[in-house]
C-alpha cells in the first residue's frame, strides 16, 4: 500500500494537499495501475528488482480497480464522508453558500431599469 501511495503522489509536478492526494490515490488505481500488463510496483529497497504485484490474481485486480473507481466517483460528488466512514459534515444553509452565483429573479415593476415579466412577453410577441 505504501508503494502505491508513493507512486500515486510522487507522480504529480506539484505538492498536494491531504484531500488532493487521496484523490490522486484512487484515480491511479482506477486508471488499472495493478493490472499484470501494467509497470507493476517494483520493490526497490530489495537487491533485485521485485514486483510486489506479482502475487496477486486477476480477480483481486480486477475488484480492487473496481472499487477504487467507485470510491473516486464518491469524491467527485462530494461524497467523501461515504469512503472515510465518518459522519458527514453538516450542511450549509442556502444564503451563506459562496458558490451559488446564480442571481435571485426580482419582482419589478420597471424601477431601475428592469421591466416587468408581462412587459417583456409583449415585446417578443
Amino acid at each position: 500500500m505504501e508503494l502505491l501511495v508513493e507512486k500515486a503522489i510522487s507522480s504529480t509536478s506539484s505538492p498536494q494537499g491531504p484531500g488532493d492526494a487521496l484523490r490522486r490515490v484512487f484515480e491511479c488505481i482506477s486508471s488499472g495501475i495493478i493490472f499484470k500488463g501494467s509497470a507493476g510496483l517494483l520493490e526497490l529497497c530489495e537487491k533485485d528488482p521485485f514486483d510486489t504485484l506479482a502475487t496477486m490474481t486477476d480477480q483481486q485486480c480486477e475488484d480492487i480497480t473496481s472499487s477504487a473507481q467507485f470510491a473516486f466517483r464518491l469524491l467527485a460528488f462530494r461524497q467523501i464522508y461515504k469512503v472515510t466512514g465518518m459522519d458527514p459534515l453538516p450542511q450549509m444553509s442556502q444564503h451563506f453558500n459562496i458558490h451559488d452565483n446564480r442571481k435571485r429573479r426580482r419582482d419589478s415593476d420597471g424601477v431601475d431599469g428592469f421591466e416587468a415579466e408581462g412587459e417583456k412577453r409583449q415585446k417578443k410577441l
